[in-house]
This record gives structure tokens, sequence and C-alpha cells, in this order.
């Protein structure tokens, strides 16, 4: 769903944010409206580690918890080169952004389970799909798509670092990826789509934190 509130705040800068680059604490206050490309949304509470939440893609509105007054400390961090709009959240427009981060934020817990459950390939699957270019699926049509660091990729599927590199390896083999580069990847979402993929993984990071503790 498409975010219904469009005018950005006249004369106010795009904020730019390169892959791994987080908001400044002071801009977390503002509203912003995602662009282009994808967030992940940390709870970060005084003294303890980081644990992440969620993401936001293009037309999901970012601050609404810290402009709402909420005592959560969060940080946001890009996955990928993002570009965020200021909004202004002042009359009429504050009813529509509230409305809009109920049913947007509902639907991406609901992603948030789906991308840390499942066979490791699976979730990688669903988090391409996620972060791939809006617009209809052509057959044969393949478009290129900015990765996740592994170092992210990880944490959000909850999977070991060297296992999420062993299922986009698979996938490169397999054609499934196409020229795959740093930090990028060229792919046909309509063929990842329909594929189901059969690869030997091993448990999720979760799952080996508990057992290399037991041991």
């Amino acid at each position: 769903m498409q975010n219904p509130v469009k005018e950005p705040i006249p004369n106010s800068a795009t904020r730019v944010l390169a892959s791994r680059e987080s908001l400044r604490p002071g801009e977390l206050k503002q509203l912003w409206r995602l662009e282009v490309g994808a967030v992940r949304i940390d709870s970060a509470p005084p003294g303890a580690p980081t644990r992440f939440v969620r993401l936001a893609l293009p037309g999901d509105v970012i601050g609404v918890e810290q402009w709402a007054g909420t005592d959560e400390s969060l940080t946001v961090r890009a996955l990928v080169p993002t570009c965020l709009t200021p909004l202004d959240s002042k009359g009429y427009q504050v009813m529509q952004i509230l409305m809009e981060s109920v049913v947007t934020t509902h639907q991406r817990c609901g992603e948030v389970v789906s991308l840390r459950t499942g066979t490791v390939p699976q979730r990688v699957k669903r988090l391409l799909l996620m972060l791939a270019p809006a617009g209809p699926d052509v057959a044969g049509q393949t478009t290129e798509c900015p990765l996740p660091n592994l170092n992210d990729m990880s944490d959000v599927l909850d999977a070991a670092i060297e296992t999420v590199s062993r299922v986009l390896a698979s996938m490169r083999r397999n054609d499934y990826l196409q020229e795959r580069k740093p930090q990028r990847a060229r792919f046909s979402s309509q063929v990842l789509r329909e594929i189901e993929m059969v690869v030997g993984m091993s448990n999720s990071a979760t799952s080996q934190r508990v057992v290399r503790s037991l041991g």
C-alpha cells in the first residue's frame, strides 16, 4: 500500500543515507517517508545490545514513535543506499500518517516473522523479493538490486553469516542470481518467486548460539 501523505515539507532537504549509515538521534524527531532503498529499525535500550525490530521499505513513514513522544530508544540504519523525504506532520496530515503507520507496521512485523522462520534459502529468497524494485513481473526480465552487507543479512534473517554466504553462492551457481557483484545482484523476481530451492543448510543463528552455550 502506498503512503497517502504525498507532500514533503517545502524547501526541506532530502536525506540520503549510504549503506550502513544511520539517522542521527536528532533526525529521528522528524517524520520521514522512505522513497528509495531500505532501512532496518532496531531497538537500542541504554546499556543493552541492539535488537532488530523490523524493516522499512519504499512508501513507509519513519519516526512516528519518537514524534509521538514514546520513550522507546530506536535506531534507523540503511541496509542499502536510501533516500528519505521529510514530511509535514501538521494539520489533517497527522491522522493520515498515523493510520498508514498502523497498517504498515502490522505488515512489516508479519514480514519479520517470515524472514526469520523456515529454511535459510527461503529466508534469503523472501528478503531479495522484498528488496527488489517494485513493478510487474515480466517473463525473462531481470533487474539489478542492491544487497545489504552480509552482517546485516545475517542479523535480519537470524542466520549465520557463513550460511547466508553459501546460499547466495548456491543461487549464483544455479543462475538464480546473475552478475552478482559486491552489494548488488541481478535476478528475475518472477523466476525467484517460482523456484523451490533445496539446499542443505544449518539451523538458525539463534539455535546455534543456544547449542554453543549448552556445550
